[in-house]
């Protein structure tokens, strides 16, 4: 093949990267008929949501997303809030986290999955990641359980879900709640149609604008329980319950309640989830069959049950020693000049974050020491996850979904620019 753009030939990709978001005249009208109809809050159209007297005629845009969202996950309950982070706070906030308690989570993940058990006033105790999926191992879960761990919060990391059959078992025997951080996996499921936010006690989802259901910002929090659904109702309605008086609160809650506005944009982009997942999941794998040659560059694996995908990002793992020892930083910005998008990710994992490198919010004193003889020493996690270290350093690559709702042809020109590094790759030693 020609010589590598970033040495000045040819760049490979030629047919320009589909835009996100992607929207229509239907999401022109849907956000358009909230402005004209002047119901910019949910509870503008009818007080049925307030356990009061029937909806008006008018009902509103967020409730019928969340009943919308609900079927689609096969839940009972879900209650839209203003972020998947709020939908993480609220979580915590509901299983009734204390001062000191523990809550076990992945260090390969945005910081939200660790600051809501900070937020409740517990700690997060990292679990190191599976070498081939990226998500949490449930094999070096039960070791970092001890007697002040409460609940186990899996990510579904780049959309895909984790080992959650294994982690439920992990949490009926040590009598853990699970909460599902699926904010990168709407409409993903396990065979039996099973989906993402169904397993646990609760899942949350993210609506911000680089996920596959976006509406900008946004998120949702779905359950199967009837108690938890009244709690989170309450913590997303300033504590309020649907018995009382408008001014009258039973705990410390947010206003974390989503707009008309977003709902009714989330409506007409969740009809078009289904079908964008389903394309993603068939160019997904036209790429991996076109570059099923290419040594050192193999994607992640995917959960063996799953029936619908999302592909969030789509992972692969480099190996610079079947390239030579050519960085992946190096690879990198070979691929990138040939026209395919493509990083590196996380550089370093949560627990590296300023944050937990400084011990003062364990000190004596604190709020997070209540009942323990001992801080969580954050500087341990890096002997404790060597899985997740070389992942940020040396050897995650990350592609965004977008490309992947492209055209074949363009497909194509991101497995040959692929294909075309690794022929000529020795140029760049």
């Amino acid at each position: 093949m020609s010589e590598l753009a970033l040495l000045g030939g040819p760049k490979t990709v030629q047919i320009p990267e589909p835009k996100w978001p992607m929207w229509n005249d239907e999401d022109r009208q849907a956000v358009n008929g909230v402005l004209e109809s002047g119901n910019w809050w949910m509870y503008a159209v009818g007080d049925a949501e307030l356990g009061g007297a029937e909806d008006k005629p008018a009902r509103s845009q967020v409730a019928q997303f969340e009943e919308e969202f609900a079927a689609l996950h096969k839940v009972k309950h879900a209650f839209a809030v203003t972020s998947g982070s709020t939908a993480l706070d609220i979580c915590m906030r509901a299983i009734d986290l204390k001062p000191g308690d523990e809550v076990i989570t992945t260090p390969y993940t945005f910081i939200a999955s660790a600051t809501c058990i900070l937020n409740a006033g517990a700690l997060p105790v990292f679990v190191d990641i599976d070498p081939d999926t990226f998500n949490i191992d449930p094999n070096r879960i039960e070791e970092a359980i001890t007697d002040r761990t409460r609940a186990i919060l899996p990510v579904y990391f780049a959309g895909e879900i984790a080992d959650i059959e294994a982690i439920l078992d992990i949490a009926q025997r040590h009598n853990l709640k699970v909460i599902e951080d699926s904010a990168q996996a709407p409409g993903v499921a396990l065979e039996g149609d099973r989906y993402a936010g169904s397993f646990g006690e609760a899942g949350i989802f993210s609506f911000q604008a680089s996920k596959t259901l976006n509406s900008g910002e946004g998120g949702i929090i779905t359950t199967n329980s009837d108690e938890m659904a009244e709690i989170v109702w309450s913590l997303r309605h300033v504590g309020r319950t649907k018995e009382s008086l408008w001014y009258e609160h039973h705990r410390i809650g947010w206003n974390a309640r989503m707009t008309e506005f977003c709902a009714a944009l989330l409506r007409t982009q969740l009809k078009k989830l289904p079908a964008q997942n389903s394309q993603r999941m068939a160019t997904v794998e036209r790429f991996f069959e076109r570059i099923a040659g290419v040594q050192g560059f193999v994607p992640a694996k995917l959960h063996p049950k799953e029936t619908h995908r999302g592909h969030y990002l789509v992972l692969f793992h480099y190996d610079a020693a079947a390239w030579d020892g050519l960085p992946r930083e190096k690879f990198l910005e070979a691929i990138n000049a040939e026209g395919v998008g493509a990083i590196a990710g996380y550089t370093f994992p949560t627990f590296a974050n300023p944050l937990f490198q400084k011990t003062d919010f364990c000190s004596p004193a604190s709020v997070y020491m209540v009942g323990r003889d001992a801080p969580v020493d954050y500087r341990t996690f890096t002997e404790k996850c060597p899985v997740a270290i070389r992942a940020c350093e040396t050897e995650a690559v990350w592609m965004m979904h977008t490309p992947f709702l492209g055209t074949d042809a363009y497909i194509d020109q991101l497995a040959d620019a692929v294909v075309k590094v690794r022929e000529n790759y020795r140029d760049l030693l």
